[in-house]
This record gives C-alpha cells, sequence and structure tokens, in this order.
C-alpha cells in the first residue's frame, strides 16, 4: 500500500463470546481510534553530560473507545456486556488486537504465499468508563498490561475472522531462561462480527 493511512485501515477487534467459544468482534460503530501510548520516562543526569538526558522506560499503550449503541451489532453486543455485568479483577480482562492493515507483508501458511499484516495482541484491562444516553454511546477503557505480542494476521478463508500469528519481538533484548521457546500459534476465532457462527480458526503454524 501507498498514499495516506485512513482510520478504516487500522482495525480494532475485542474478544467477546463464551469461555467455551471465545470470537473476535471488530469495534466498527466507534467514532475515534486513538491509540495513546503513555511512555514512561526516566530522568538521568550523567556525569559526561552538562545536562540531564530522558530516557524512555516503557509504554503502556491505552484506547478511550466510545461504541455507538446499535442493538444488533456484535461491538454493542460486547460493551452492553462490559457494561450491564460491571466485571472486575481477572474477569475485566479480555484479550484485544489491533490490525495495521497498511503494513502488508507476505508469508507463508500452510505451504501457500499469502498477504498479511502487521499486529499486535495484547491482554488489555477493559472497564466501563459511562454510558451516554444521549449521545448514545457506552464508552471502554482499554488497558494493555504485560508483554505486547508482535505478529501479523490474516483473515481465515471461511469466516474471515482475524488469524493471529505470534511472530518475535523486535527489540525483545531478554531471554527468560525459564520459560520454553515461544510458538507460533495462529489464533481466529468465529465470525469477525461477533456472532460466534465460525469454527474455532486454531491452527498451529508448520
Amino acid at each position: 500500500m501507498t498514499g495516506m493511512v485512513k482510520k478504516y485501515h487500522i482495525a480494532l477487534f475485542l474478544e467477546g463470546g463464551t469461555a467455551q467459544n471465545p470470537v473476535w468482534v471488530r469495534i466498527k460503530k466507534s467514532t475515534s481510534l486513538q491509540l495513546t501510548l503513555n511512555p514512561e520516562t526516566q530522568e538521568y543526569d550523567y556525569i559526561t553530560d552538562k545536562n540531564p538526558t530522558t530516557e524512555v522506560i516503557r509504554y503502556k499503550p491505552a484506547l478511550n473507545q466510545p461504541v455507538t449503541m446499535y442493538k444488533g451489532e456484535g461491538d454493542y453486543a460486547l460493551a452492553w456486556d462490559k457494561f450491564y455485568t460491571l466485571k472486575t479483577g481477572e474477569k475485566a480482562k479480555t484479550n484485544v488486537l489491533i490490525v495495521f492493515m497498511q503494513e502488508d507483508v507476505t508469508r507463508t501458511v500452510s505451504e501457500q504465499t499469502i498477504t498479511a499484516y502487521k499486529a499486535w495482541k495484547n491482554e488489555a484491562t477493559l472497564s466501563v468508563s459511562d454510558l451516554n444516553a444521549v449521545d448514545s454511546t457506552i464508552t471502554l477503557d482499554i488497558n494493555f498490561g504485560g508483554k505486547i505480542l508482535h505478529g501479523y494476521t490474516y483473515p481465515d478463508d471461511s469466516t474471515h475472522a482475524p488469524v493471529f500469528v505470534q511472530e518475535e519481538d523486535p527489540d525483545n533484548d531478554w531471554v527468560d531462561p525459564f520459560e520454553p521457546p515461544a510458538v507460533t500459534q495462529q489464533q481466529g476465532t468465529g465470525g469477525a462480527d461477533g456472532d460466534g457462527d465460525g469454527d474455532d480458526g486454531t491452527e498451529t503454524n508448520p
């Protein structure tokens, strides 16, 4: 792709459905998509420098996502469930997938060359900040936690649900000796509209 990146080139999915049948639900009926990175910085006054230096320590991405309440839409059903049940603790965590469709890559899946798209996957904490009846919105606060998984995503042939494949973190300079090597796994379940009518779409990349 060339040219200006538009809002519809970046897709936001949240994991919905049930524990037995999770599905990726695309956030469609929203008027905002602003990914705030929230960099954490620290100032060091190095002895060889005249002035202090600010170093970036880590990032903690977050989204403040208003969902317009269109009953019958998958994103409304997900937002309504989070609002109505008031989930807390571990139940408030959900997987989030951000697909950067302007960044297409060529990959081999099941011995076939395909076009895929760079993506992030993360287990985020999801809270509901408000339901605005006047504006017809439910606003979700999505706060990334732990490790952001880097990889690529492509649509499942039958359901068109996103299938995520983890790749090596481009900036990972630390390998935990007590953790087994990461297994590249394709994860994409149910229908992309959240109705859960597809198969589980989970495969292991050869």
